[in-house]
Order: structure tokens, then sequence, then C-alpha cells
């Protein structure tokens, strides 16, 4: 059972997010990448809670593409899921042009709908942020006790 049922979150989530950046390899993702990635994180959270936010935090649960990761925080703001920022807190985190990122996440974040919010922040590279700061867009939604998202910079 444990075997069909790995395989079966292979086959409907990982393969599919694999075949559809294989063909590009530049290292900016798109919007439609972004949005790819955060309804494959949303449909494995209500699979399995434990291996989705796993999944999306570790650089080889395949959801690390590009420039491009989801991530998830309680509805407490602490991060569940994230490449970089694990057990912080985004509940009063503001962008560089004073945007309240996490409190509008939290406040604003519906389940079954998708909401964008843009803002001016650091580019990360290599898993770290640098001087560079971009526009970036996130879109986001809320699942179950958790808010995830993923964004893209343009």
């Amino acid at each position: 059972m444990k075997l069909r049922l790995n395989l079966s979150i292979f086959m409907f989530f990982l393969l599919p997010l694999q075949i559809c950046f294989a063909h590009d390899h530049s290292t900016k993702g798109t919007e439609e990448e972004a949005k790819i990635l955060l309804e494959r994180a949303i449909n494995i959270l209500k699979v399995n809670e434990v291996v989705g936010l796993t999944m999306i935090t570790i650089p080889s649960g395949g959801f690390h593409t590009k420039d491009l990761y989801p991530f998830c925080f309680n509805l407490d703001g602490v991060l569940m899921a994230h490449p970089y920022n694990l057990g912080a807190s985004i509940k009063n985190f503001t962008s560089e042009d004073g945007k309240k990122l996490g409190e509008e996440m939290l406040t604003k974040a519906e389940e079954g709908k998708l909401s964008k919010i843009s803002y001016v922040l650091p580019i990360y590279e290599n898993g770290k942020l640098t001087e560079k700061k971009a526009e970036k867009t996130t879109l986001y939604t809320k699942v179950g006790g958790f808010v995830c998202a993923s964004g893209f910079y343009k």
C-alpha cells in the first residue's frame, strides 16, 4: 500500500512538474510556473500535510525550479515550509516598498481563491539574499490551517 501511495504521489505531483520544466533552462520563473508550483503544493498538502510541507521545504522535494519555490505558513504567521526561513514569522514582514506582506496574506487569503500581491524585495541567489532588488508578485491562498504562496520576479 505504501509503495502504491508513494508511486501515486510521484506520478500525480512530481512527474508532471518535472516534465513541465524540463524543456526550459532559464533561471527566471514565470507567473504560470509559479502558479503550477502552488497548485501542486496545494494538492499534496490536501493528501498529506507532513509530506507536503517536507517536500516543499527540501531542495530535492520536486518543488524548487529556477528561482521559484512555494512556501506555507500557519495562521499564526510561522513559516512551516520554506527553503531558507523555516520557522521564521512572516506576520510582521514588510517589503522594501513598505507593504505588510504577512499581514495582508494572513487577512486576505481565502480557501479556493488565488490572490496576488506585488512588492519590492531583495533577490535570492544561491540561497542567500543579495543587495539587488526587484519587483516580485506572489500568488497565495488558504489551504486548511495554512496560507501557501509562490512568487516570481518580474
